[in-house]
Order: structure tokens, then C-alpha cells, then sequence
């Protein structure tokens, strides 16, 4: 593909694209092929191929080599195209801040009042609003810097609202059944929840409640958590709540990375999904990762109840550290 870059059609390389993208190839020369591809050709290009283009990048987590030049031929290229497919232009800004790049002149267009009444009427709406909302959120945490204009409160959405496609279809090849199970024996149904939607619209596997102590519950009745118990989750007595008022209460998202939320045999996370994760730490949110190389070594479901005390166990000893 390198040496016959210049005789691909747009139509060609969109294939391409969309191949690497939709198997999770981080096949580093590919990618950099296309996007010495989309430096020269961008001008030329509808912003809907663009979005194709742009997209296995965001999806494998990767930078290509000659990222200066790529991120600055978007802007320009955008800074012209914007209103002519506004669902195309969000989802190539998308991309960008998957990758950690926030092009602020873009940013004043697509937050301005007249890219906002463009789409408010349109078809796509909704989609747009989402993505708008989930960008808003981005800028709120990650671009500390900008200061033109944000979508007004009245249009904000949760970008999802129930779980993501490919977990959906993926569900009966997940280890999440499997954890989910372990989870309930270990600490109790009543001391996590499920499939949790978090502001501004992250899908979780389960969330619980951990003080420094490793006491373990819902974030109102507050339970205790003895690691080396069967059925670890009891009603705390007498000066329970006083301790809850003590102790900083850590909100502890569990996440099972299952095989197609990481590049192919590799042990990069997903663009979405790395950038769900470093939203959720930026609110406050302590990520414990079980991923799928782990849990498929581990045999029944006594060896998974104690892989999950172990890492409660680790997350123990990193806050008295922490507090130490």
C-alpha cells in the first residue's frame, strides 16, 4: 500500500480504513500510509470520507508519525467544511480528542450558535447532541485552557444510555457473567452496582462504594467488607456511620476488558474506551482493570472471587500509602 499511494482512489483507502478500523489493526504503516494520504489529499476530499479516513486512528489509539502536519491539515480542512456535514465534522473532533488533540477554532464554530440551530432541526439531531454533550464534557476536563463558547445546558444528552453495540452482541463470549457472579459471592448483590450509566453518559460494569478500610458498599447503607469471608457483606452497627463520616468513601469503577475493547494482539485499549477511562479518573473515579489475558487463566469461580480480592486488596494497600 505505501508505494502505491498515489494511485489509491479516496473510495480505496476509505475501504482500507474501514477494514483496519472495524478489525483493530494497529498496523502502524498502514495507518501512517493513510495519513500521508490525508495530508495531501484532505482539500479534495467530502468531510464523510474524511471521517472514514480519520477514524482507525481514534479507534486504534494511535498518533501517526507525521501527526503535526495530520492534526493541522484537519483544522484547516474542518475550518472550511464544518457546516456541510455537521454529523461527519463531530465525529472527526471525536476522533481528535480520542487521540488528546482539541483544535479550539473548530471548537468555536461547533459550539457557536449557528452550528447549533443547523443541526437542532435536522434529522440527526439527537446523534449530534450527544456527541456535542460528550465533547462539552471533554473540554470541561481536559482543555483547562479554552474559553470560547460551550453548548448551553438546555441541549446537553448522556452520549449513551445503555450499553455499547459491540458489548451487546459480544455478551455471551464476556467474562462479565462470569465476574458478575463472583462479585455477588464475594461481597453481596446489595454492595455493587450493574451496568451503571455515570454523567455524561459512560456505560460501567460495576461501581462500589471502599473507605480506606476496606469496608465495601452502597454509597447510602454503608457495609463492611472482611476479605477472606465467603459472604462478605454486613450491615455495619453502632458507629458505622460515624466511621463513614471519618473515612473518605472511594468510588471504584470494575471494568472487564474483554477482547474486543483492545487493538488486535495488543494490549492498547480502544480509543472510546481509553478515553472513557481517563474521564472517569478526571471525576474521581478509581479504575480497576480485569483484563480478558487475566480472567481466561483463572479456573471456576472460586479462583475469580479471589482474583477480585486481590485487587480490592491492592487498592487498600495503594490508599494507605497514599494516607500513609
Amino acid at each position: 500500500l505505501p508505494k502505491k499511494v498515489e494511485s489509491i482512489t479516496p473510495y480505496t483507502m476509505a475501504l482500507v480504513a474501514k477494514y483496519i478500523a472495524r478489525h483493530r489493526l494497529r498496523e502502524t504503516q498502514l495507518l501512517d500510509t493513510i495519513a500521508e494520504f490525508l495530508v495531501k489529499k484532505a482539500e479534495y476530499l467530502d468531510s464523510k470520507v474524511i471521517q472514514k479516513l480519520v477514524f482507525p486512528f481514534s479507534r486504534m489509539n494511535y498518533r501517526p508519525s507525521n501527526e503535526d502536519a495530520f492534526f493541522e491539515k484537519l483544522e484547516s480542512v474542518l475550518e472550511l467544511k464544518a457546516m456541510n456535514s455537521p454529523l461527519a465534522t463531530v465525529n472527526i473532533i471525536m476522533s481528535m480528542f480520542q487521540l488528546g488533540h482539541f483544535p479550539r477554532a473548530i471548537l468555536n464554530q461547533v459550539f457557536s450558535p449557528a452550528f447549533i440551530n443547523n443541526v437542532i432541526n435536522s434529522p440527526y439531531a439527537l446523534i449530534v447532541r450527544r456527541y456535542l454533550s460528550l465533547l462539552d464534557s471533554a473540554v470541561e476536563l481536559e482543555y483547562e485552557d479554552y474559553s470560547g463558547p460551550r453548548l448551553e445546558e438546555r441541549y446537553k444528552v448522556m452520549m449513551f444510555d445503555h450499553a455499547l453495540t459491540a458489548d451487546e452482541v459480544n455478551r455471551k463470549y464476556s467474562y462479565k457473567g462470569l465476574v458478575a457472579e463472583a462479585l455477588r459471592q464475594l461481597v453481596g448483590e446489595q454492595c455493587y452496582k450493574q451496568d451503571e450509566v455515570l454523567p455524561p453518559g459512560y456505560y460501567t460494569d460495576f461501581l462500589l462504594w471502599i473507605n480506606n478500610s476496606g469496608s465495601v458498599g452502597p454509597e447510602n447503607t454503608f457495609q463492611i467488607f472482611i476479605p477472606g469471608k465467603e459472604k462478605d457483606c454486613e450491615e455495619e452497627e453502632g458507629g458505622g456511620t460515624e466511621t463513614r463520616k471519618r473515612e473518605k468513601l472511594h468510588r471504584v469503577v470494575m471494568s472487564v476488558n474483554d477482547k474486543w475493547h483492545y487493538c488486535h494482539n495488543a494490549d492498547i485499549l480502544v480509543g472510546s474506551r481509553a478515553m472513557r477511562d481517563r474521564h472517569l479518573r478526571l471525576l474521581g473515579y478509581t479504575i480497576v482493570q480485569l483484563p480478558y489475558h487475566e480472567l481466561e487463566k483463572l479456573n471456576g469461580i472460586e479462583e475469580v472471587k479471589h482474583y477480585l480480592r486481590e485487587k480490592l486488596l491492592e487498592l487498600q494497600l495503594i490508599w494507605s500509602s497514599a494516607d500513609g
